[in-house]
Parts: structure tokens; sequence; C-alpha cells
């Protein structure tokens, strides 16, 4: 063998040495080392009890979604004006959480009751909005082309 080989042999791993020099600065430092531990323990906890909390409302806006949506279908169904109440209130509830998705789609159907009483120009702004600010395709489609009719009627 070569002597570089040898001496390259004889040092000692790497890998212990890092875990050695490790487990020293952890005796040296045990009182800090646990308090980094709880520290970093604790922000694990919160993001999880936060990811639970956002999955619960999520979950309750989901809820509320169907029930408009449900009531709105109804007013179709039978032509009742508490329908369509319920359902304008639900929507507007759900449209001030602002969350995401829900938050577009619950301006699509206050824009379609609007419409359907007659305030065209506010349901003309609520679709720009939709226009504007949602990134699903979908939705971007009905709402320019709830706008074209609008457009042609007027």
């Amino acid at each position: 063998m070569k002597k570089k080989d040898k001496e390259i042999i004889h040092k000692p791993d790497m890998l212990q040495t890092l875990f050695t020099s490790t487990i020293q600065f952890v005796r040296k430092n045990a009182k800090w080392c646990i308090v980094g531990l709880v520290v970093f323990l604790v922000a694990i906890a919160a993001g999880y009890v936060y990811m639970l909390h956002l999955n619960s409302q999520y979950g309750k806006i989901q809820y509320k979604l169907t029930q408009g949506i449900q009531s709105f279908d109804e007013y179709n169904a039978n032509g009742k004006q508490e329908d369509i109440e319920k359902a304008g209130t639900i929507f507007n509830e759900i449209a001030q959480k602002k969350m995401k998705q829900s938050y577009y789609i619950a301006k699509l159907y206050l824009a379609k009751i609007n419409y359907m009483r007659g305030k065209n120009e506010d349901a003309k702004k609520m679709y720009q909005e939709i226009v504007k600010g949602t990134s699903s395709s979908m939705l971007k489609t009905l709402s320019e082309k709830a706008i074209q009719h609008i457009d042609k009627k007027q």
C-alpha cells in the first residue's frame, strides 16, 4: 500500500467525528439543547393544530356552500322567494370568509341572484371580479359568458 492510502485509513471516519462532536456539544449545552428541542416541538404542534383548524373551517364552508346551492335549486324548482333569500344569505356569508375557490363559487351564485333580481350592473361587477381573481378556467369561462349575455341584453 502507498503511504497516502495508509494515512487515509488511519484517519477517523468523518461520520464518527461528526457524531462525537455533536454528542460533546449536547453535553456541554444540554440546557439550551433541551430548550431548543421543546421550542421546535411546540412549533410543530402549533402548525399541526393550525392545519386541523383550517381543515375544519374548510369543511364548514363546503357544508354551507352545499346548503346555499340546495336553496338556489329549490328556488329554481318551486319559485319560493324565501329559498332565494336563504341562498343569498348563505352565499354572502361564504363570500365574507374569502376562502379561495369557495369565495368565487359563492360570488358566481350571488351574481346570478343579482341578475335574476334585475341588478345587472352589480352582477356584471361580480362576474368581472371572478374573471380577474380566480385561477379556475371553468369559473372564468362561466363568468365571461355571463358578462357577454348581460352586455347583449343592454
